[in-house]
């Protein structure tokens, strides 16, 4: 049994779910050469790293999902490396633990980021299986990791354990397998109980909030018990997957925090702050802090033109200058009646829209107005001046000036039919 003794915390570097590849609502950028989504997802990484070297980072701890394919081009793998160098070169070192995007499909081929512990320095760790390590950090004190990668169905589920099974009985084999393994981590991590220990694992904990992007496809997600995390022999679980920060057992000691995604998917995302943690080990007891980065916005304006007075343009307007859209993904939405959709100026909320980083969609709603339609279709089989007199009726501002236009009309028609000689 070792017992060591660390006098001061370590102070940890906790980011996940990277997803280098993610393209959507991209753009090609001409000075680069790459686009622009990977050079979003890149400069909020380089931006976390670089303030957790500035916060004196002991140990960088990544909890999967390097990658948006489990099968990365070598540009993809190009910057990913480049940003774990800027930790190695530190002499910090970094442990990658693989989540469900960076396992293959195929048993036997290499995972996308076992490359890391083949070509780095004893900096790298990889843990791409269960397992306890001792991984010794920038200032020479030893951490204690505990991994969990995420647990396929398929390799965990023996067809003679799920036939005749449905999905619910599926995913709770998979959930007791969990359990299992966990004990198993706890009962090798109790050998050495001085050291400060933390759980890194990449999977869906059952009280764990999922955002609007991710819940589409988790449905069905086997899921470990959060009671199994909440044990002592943990002083921090870090945990990747779900891309929204959130301490499940916020609070309480250990903390069971999920560092989120490092830069925002699509618009699902788009009121979620994303950053990393940094977080202060010591045996018994941990402190940690969320950071935000600057992540791409992504906003998306709702509009409501039948409800109100005034110009629909300028109320349009009015609604978009609200926002500061120089660095943003936008989608607009509007909805206007179909009385007001042709005094719409497009050309003039076209151009203030032009600021934006990149305009995703402008969807226009026009909502049918009976009343103004129908007195539309009156008008249409009236003489000019019993048209102009039935249009009138349907615009209150227009109702007190009902004798003077139409007086002015009766001019214009005159004039038109008996021009001045």
């Amino acid at each position: 049994m070792t017992h060591i003794h660390n006098s001061n915390p370590i102070r940890l570097m906790h980011f996940s779910d990277v997803h280098f590849g993610v393209e959507n609502y991209g753009r090609f950028d001409a000075e680069t050469g790459l686009n622009s989504r990977l050079l979003d997802f890149r400069n909020s990484l380089t931006e976390a790293i670089d303030g957790a070297l500035t916060s004196g980072v002991d140990c960088a701890i990544f909890t999967g999902d390097a990658y948006k394919t489990r099968d990365p081009n070598q540009t993809h793998q190009r910057e990913f490396a480049a940003c774990i160098r800027r930790l190695t070169s530190q002499s910090v070192p970094v442990v990658l633990l693989a989540g469900n995007h960076d396992i293959p499909n195929a048993r036997g081929r290499a995972n996308s980021i076992e490359i890391f512990a083949a070509l780095a320095s004893d900096l790298v760790h990889v843990l791409d299986r269960a397992m306890v390590l001792q991984v010794p950090t920038r200032r020479g004190q030893i951490l204690q990791i505990a991994s969990l990668p995420y647990i396929t169905r398929s390799s965990q589920v023996s067809r003679e354990e799920s036939a005749g099974k449905g999905v619910q009985e599926t995913v709770d084999i998979v959930a007791d397998k969990y359990k299992k393994v966990l004990d198993s981590l706890r009962a090798e991590c109790r050998k050495n109980p001085d050291l400060p220990t933390i759980l890194m694992g990449h999977f869906t904990v059952s009280t764990a909030s999922i955002g609007q992007t991710q819940t589409t496809y988790l449905t069905n997600e086997p899921q470990a018990p959060k009671g199994e995390l909440t044990n002592a022999d943990f002083d921090y679980v870090a945990l990747g997957h779900i891309h929204k920060f959130q301490d499940l057992n916020l609070g309480y000691q250990p903390p069971i925090v999920y560092s989120g995604s490092i830069e925002r998917i699509d618009f699902g995302e788009r009121n979620e702050p994303k950053g990393y943690v940094m977080a202060d080990i010591a045996r018994g007891h941990t402190q940690y802090k969320f950071v935000e980065v600057g992540a791409r916005p992504f906003i998306e304006i709702d509009v409501d033109l039948t409800r109100g007075n005034g110009d629909p343009t300028d109320r349009l307007l009015d609604a978009i200058r609200k926002h500061d859209l120089s660095r943003a993904i936008v989608k607009l939405t509007y909805r206007i009646s179909s009385a007001d959709a042709p005094l719409l100026r497009e050309p003039q909320i076209r151009a203030v829209l032009s600021t934006a980083f990149l305009v995703a969609a402008i969807h226009k709603d026009i909502v049918r107005d009976d009343k103004r339609d129908q007195s539309r279709l009156l008008t249409e089989s009236l003489d000019p001046i019993s048209g102009l007199a039935a249009y009138i009726e349907t615009r209150e501002s227009l109702r007190p000036r009902r004798d003077e236009l139409l007086d002015l009309a009766r001019k214009l028609l005159d004039d038109s039919v008996h021009p001045a000689a």
